[in-house]
């Protein structure tokens, strides 16, 4: 690959922007050896101009002494005082790349972590999913060919060259069964994701462990409703006339038109829902009901029947999508869900560490030893790994 694309691609990256066949693009580049050392380059000037600019709109227009701050800092150990979204994606191909850029936040100063107890490593997840048509038929996304799948109701659904998951109308628009409208239903396993383009052109990432639930047809109906489980980044198709609603847990999101993810694991004590881009209006629907309207940069949590609502980094709720994972401040308990997810593994606790707190960032397709071994190193924890079970231990 020629550095041009490459050039391309790390821009792509940095501004979230990512098609899928982009991002196995950039995957392959990040795996070729001969593409390091530039990769490295662009990375390194990235986070050094990104950081010198912060601390510019933070501190004046004192320029040379920031420059200067910034070049002295060790790379093998880069504090910083907040997690920059641009600097974090920067950290973590870095991380991928061996330059072993991380930070977190203990007081006590860095400290190796000793090496890890690995009996056999895990592959990171990949794009699997399962599509169940409205006639119960079930299609292994995964080992479909990329061509039409299936025709219903005069919507044809194929499988892209992207690997995507495409629905087109072409030909009786009229997608009723005796007045009950069809649904299909796309889901990841434990260790998948997929991507999918509804009717309406709505697209939707789906993260691991996640289900989908949608009508065949938008055409004939007032309100584009979907029901999710799990997690999804939605990118919604405007249209006046026709809400888009997301049912998720004991929520409801309405939209017009927006960019925002919704995390609605079974296993989570909380729904929450981050805006990056419109506007959407949140209602409770148990316990003490009500609704509020975000804004962009905000985050609603629907926890134990109270909706509440605060500004967060979007970049981080949204960085899965992305092929990165961003934690900050996060507890070793919900790191590690979020691990077994993707990893498809069991997580196992010798010693009460689940409120332990990381902050950090790595690449979301390295192999688990590899996020293991970043968070070892902090000397919060640490890991054996014995087959699909994963161990925390002091």
């Amino acid at each position: 690959m020629n550095k041009d694309r490459i050039i391309y691609l790390h821009g792509r990256y940095i501004e979230n922007a990512f098609t899928q066949s982009e991002q196995l693009e950039w995957t392959a580049v990040l795996e070729d050896e001969q593409q390091r050392d530039f990769v490295k380059e662009l990375m390194e000037g990235y986070w050094l101009r990104m950081k010198a600019e912060d601390d510019l709109e933070l501190r004046g227009n004192r320029s040379e002494e920031i420059y200067a701050e910034v070049l002295a800092t060790p790379r093998e150990v880069l504090r910083v005082r907040r997690l920059w979204p641009k600097i974090a994606a920067a950290a973590a191909v870095l991380l991928v790349l061996g330059a072993g850029l991380f930070y977190y936040n203990k007081k006590d100063g860095m400290k190796p972590g000793s090496e890890m107890a690995v009996v056999q490593d895990v592959a990171p997840g990949g794009n699997r999913a399962f599509l169940t048509l409205a006639d119960g038929r079930k299609i292994a996304l995964t080992d479909a060919a990329s061509g039409e799948l299936a025709m219903q109701g005069g919507i044809r659904v194929s499988k892209n060259a992207d690997g995507e998951l495409v629905y087109e109308v072409k030909g009786n628009d009229n997608a009723l069964v005796e007045d009950v409208m069809l649904t299909n239903t796309v889901e990841t396993p434990r260790g998948g994701q997929y991507q999918v383009k509804l009717p309406d052109g709505t697209r939707v990432w789906l993260n691991a462990a996640s289900k989908l639930v949608y009508p065949v047809n938008f055409k004939n109906i007032k309100k584009r409703e979907v029901v999710l489980s799990g997690e999804g980044y939605f990118e919604v198709a405007r249209d006046k006339s026709r809400p888009f609603v997301v049912r998720s847990g004991d929520q409801s999101v309405q939209v017009l038109g927006t960019h925002f993810n919704i995390s609605a694991y079974g296993d989570e004590d909380a729904v929450k829902t981050t805006l990056l881009e419109g506007s959407v209006r949140v209602s409770a629907l148990v316990g003490v009901k009500g609704e509020k309207v975000l804004s962009p940069g905000e985050q609603s949590v629907l926890r134990a029947g109270k909706l509440l609502v605060d500004e967060v980094d979007v970049q981080e709720a949204a960085a899965w999508k992305n092929g990165i994972f961003i934690f900050e401040g996060e507890t070793v308990g919900s790191i590690m869900r979020k691990l077994s997810r993707w990893y498809d593994v069991e997580v196992v606790y010798e010693d009460n560490l689940a409120d332990k707190t990381f902050s950090g960032s790595m690449g979301r397709y390295e192999t688990i030893s590899q996020v293991l071994h970043v968070i070892e190193m902090t000397d919060l924890v640490h890991f054996k790994i014995e087959g699909r079970r994963v161990i925390v231990r002091k």
